[in-house]
């Protein structure tokens, strides 16, 4: 896998995406664990779309999810400099710089839409940002990951309680924390908010950052353009419900401002991946129904 991502490191952004494409296609014209999952999840998402407007949704989506993959040998391997020359446009640049001087603390809720690891690179040229990250499975492949990240300037803290207070020490030194906001966690560590009309298990991390240390929360995700032409990175504001006292209210209003930034790139989405695994009491796995392999 190393060797993958450094060889795909050494071609350009459009080589990169032509090989991601391919990588999409051959997921959908088989009966993958990807293309299934997708399914299953769009079907419970756009209900009232049509079987076809959603098969073509998923086509779509295995084919970004594709070039995702295949981008991270640029997104790794190219000087900072060159990677940063893919952004384009940034909207709601004047945010970032606030919560930046806001000594409150800054925290970026960044969802798995588009390309995630440039939207990295930026905020990283901008202030030390510290983010929390899975460990991968290989201490060789993890290892290798974490140094690429902290290249650009990245502090990465993996998903234990040392690095859980490593993200309240940043917030509440008036620092920047990223995280990703829309990763099933445990039941014990979430809440069941309403996330494009399914009751979702949510992550109360944030919920829990933001009370006690008064962090200020803007979202953010970078748009992949087409024809190879770059990306264009949206950082948006919070909604009041962020802010609620209430970990469900505060839950909801961060899956409804996600579900806003979906809109805007619906197929750049991670569909791919098992959100709806755990259901409320009394409601069946929908992988586990639909028999994905």
């Amino acid at each position: 896998m190393i060797a993958v991502i450094k060889l795909l490191g050494r071609v350009s952004l459009p080589t990169a995406q032509k090989i991601g494409h391919r990588v999409g296609i051959y997921l959908w014209g088989r009966r993958t664990r990807a293309r299934e999952v997708a399914r299953v999840n769009l079907g419970l998402v756009y209900p009232n779309k049509s079987a076809e407007e959603r098969d073509l949704l998923v086509q779509e989506t295995l084919i970004q999810n594709g070039m995702i993959g295949a981008e991270m040998g640029p997104m790794w391997g190219y000087e900072t400099a060159k990677g940063l020359a893919l952004v384009r446009t940034v909207y709601g640049e004047e945010l970032v710089e606030a919560g930046i001087k806001d000594k409150r603390g800054l925290l970026i809720l960044a969802p798995h839409l588009g390309n995630w690891e440039i939207l990295n690179n930026y905020i990283s040229s901008k202030c030390p940002v510290t983010i929390m990250y899975r460990p991968a499975k290989s201490p060789v492949f993890n290892e290798w990951m974490v140094e690429r990240r902290e290249t650009v300037g990245c502090k990465l803290v993996p998903t234990t309680r040392d690095g859980v207070a490593a993200l309240f020490s940043v917030l509440e030194q008036g620092g920047t924390v990223g995280f990703l906001p829309d990763q099933e966690p445990r039941l014990k560590s979430g809440v069941f908010a309403p996330f494009m009309g399914v009751e979702t298990l949510t992550p109360k991390l944030p919920y829990e950052m933001i009370q006690k240390t008064g962090a200020q929360v803007i979202y953010a995700f970078a748009k992949r353009l087409p024809n190879a032409e770059g990306f264009d990175l949206y950082f948006t504001a919070a909604e009041d419900g962020i802010y609620s006292d209430d970990a469900r209210t505060c839950a909801t209003s961060m899956n409804q401002s996600i579900e806003e930034l979906i809109k805007i790139a619906p197929a750049q989405y991670q569909w791919t991946y098992k959100r709806f695994k755990r259901r409320p009491e009394g409601q069946k796995n929908p992988y586990s129904e639909a028999k994905v392999p």
